[in-house]
């Protein structure tokens, strides 16, 4: 592994240095130099008014250039959709529109919060639509691109619970002990009696102080998310249902309706009427604009694969070692505390590094750069590190591939695969062939825009939608399962029903009933609700 790690990156480093050393350039495989269309008929017409232009599309299919590219010809200003580059840090490791190409085109929602704040989708939401209103009220055109893409459904439809920000929260963190930092602990409970007795009456006070409005939202927080999720059992039966016992985020969320509306309203009851509004769907509230053009950047997944493979290796040849470094003796190592499913710390590129930051210091990545660029005499000893680093960036490329296929599993599911949903139209540009992106990509991109400024209709077809598994099946995506077998809880009928069928779960079924001597069907244990 350290071998193939030294050559890959020595070849990386050096394409990015001949690509890059410009200086007008930014990184990335898309990241070419766009320059301004000097014809002014290029420019959006005065008196049209301007579309709302969104682009979709995984990680690493380039959104950011397509951006830059309309932003220039149009005029229009980018607000970023983005939930790791609100937060001020990590400009390489969440790929950032460099200073060059913020320079290109105003950019909204990018370094606007420290990593010691909270910011949810509400805050977006809140901070993004005056933008964008302001922008269609100056006849400019906004231009939302992202990789989060619930935050662009939380601008595009009347989703969110809430009309804003009910509370500021800053996090809480106490400063590490001599004995250095530590790991908050999975508390799920040792299984005895007495421990399954104390979290029962833990249970029933919780319950009894929000029922009486005597505990906060931020004393929850405090709180695992399985005992959480038993107290909305107790006030929110529905609700529990919907949510996985890990999924504190959405479970606080819940509890903070009931709390907020005094024990009189819950999350269920809002989001049953927030979904019988007129233009509603069975995910939420209406479309909140009318004139909104969806372009979908859809990648061939091998040359996807290879593309963020090349720009995981073209990251540590900006800097990216340096940056969690500086990073992680900042906002971490001082902290007893470490929370990697939160804010910034839970980006894809940082916390699969933790355990190589943990064990080496600045010193050790310094050898290991000078090792790694051929600035070592030849015969040298490998540094040490070598081999821990190159797990690290296999498994960032690993995480960064799936992350790709999911938001492009999002996008089908929520975008297309809901019909009772108003949805914008969609086009699907091809950016699988890089040298074709003018003619595949731009071209097609900016005769959609033109046509819908001029009143005409696209000359390209939009995407066909098409209902999701889940719809073409009648199996809800909501219900609550527990298989007593796997000791896994699942989360709407069409999951529970695949989980039946997939072997892992027929291994263990047989393992279990071999064991027991029972049959392997009657294992299978679920439930329609979470056990209070």
């Amino acid at each position: 592994m350290a071998a193939w790690l030294v050559a890959g990156f020595r070849e990386v480093a050096a394409r990015f240095s001949v690509r890059f050393r410009c200086g007008g350039a930014s990184r990335g495989v898309f990241r070419a130099r766009v320059t301004g269309n000097s014809d002014s008929s290029a420019k959006m017409d005065p008196t049209a008014a301007p579309p709302i232009v969104v682009i979709l599309g995984s990680t690493g299919t380039g959104k950011t250039k397509l951006s830059l590219e309309l932003a220039v010809r149009y005029g229009g200003e980018i607000v970023s959709a983005d939930s790791m580059q609100v937060y001020k840090g990590l400009d390489i490791v969440t790929a950032k529109a460099t200073k060059a190409e913020q320079a290109m085109a105003k950019h909204h929602l990018l370094d606007v919060v420290t990593p010691d704040r909270a910011f949810t989708v509400t805050h977006f939401r809140e901070q993004a639509l005056p933008i964008i209103d302001s922008l269609l009220a100056a006849g400019r055109m906004p231009i939302v691109v992202g990789g989060t893409n619930y935050y662009i459904e939380s601008l595009l439809w009347q989703v969110l619970i809430g009309d804003g920000v009910r509370r500021e929260h800053i996090r809480s963190r106490n400063a590490a002990s001599s004995d250095g930092p530590t790991k908050r602990p999975k508390t799920d409970g040792d299984g005895s009696g007495s421990a399954v007795a104390d979290q029962q009456q833990q249970v029933r006070e919780l319950v009894g102080r929000c029922r009486a409005g005597t505990v906060t939202v931020d004393q929850l927080e405090s709180y695992d998310g399985p005992l959480l999720h038993a107290v909305l059992a107790a006030v929110d039966q529905p609700s529990a249902n919907r949510l996985h016992p890990n999924n504190k985020r959405k479970i606080v969320r819940a509890l903070e309706v009931y709390l907020d509306s005094g024990g009189t309203q819950t999350m269920d009851q809002v989001l049953h009427a927030q979904r019988a509004a007129p233009g509603a769907s069975s995910l939420g509230g209406p479309l909140r604009y009318g004139n909104v053009v969806i372009l979908w950047l859809r990648c061939d997944q091998d040359a996807l694969n290879n593309r963020l493979d090349a720009r995981v290796d073209s990251m540590v040849a900006q800097g990216l070692l340096p940056e969690i470094r500086a990073f992680y003796e900042q906002h971490v190592k001082p902290y007893e505390h470490h929370d990697y499913h939160q804010g910034i710390l839970q980006s894809i590129g940082f916390k699969e590094f933790v355990k190589y930051l943990e064990r080496y210091d600045a010193a050790q990545d310094r050898l290991l750069l000078e090792h790694l660029t051929g600035r070592t005499a030849d015969g040298a000893a490998q540094p040490d590190g070598l081999a821990a680093l190159g797990v690290c960036l296999d498994y960032l490329k690993l995480v960064t591939r799936r992350y790709a296929r999911r938001q492009q599993q999002w996008i089908k599911n929520r975008f297309l695969g809901t019909l009772d949903r108003d949805v914008p139209p969609i086009y699907a540009l091809d950016t699988t062939d890089t040298a074709c992106w003018t003619a595949q990509v731009t071209d097609r991109a900016v005769a959609i825009v033109d046509a819908v400024l001029g009143g005409r209709t696209p000359p390209y077809e939009p995407v066909a939608r098409c209902a999701n598994p889940a719809s073409k099946a009648s199996l809800s995506k909501e219900g609550f399962f527990e298989c007593t077998v796997c000791r896994r809880v699942i989360i709407g009928e069409y999951q529970w029903q695949l989980h039946l069928r997939s072997n892992k779960h027929r291994k263990v079924a047989k393992r279990s009933a071999a064991a027991s001597g029972e049959g392997g069907e009657k294992k299978q244990s679920q439930t329609t609700g979470p056990t209070q």
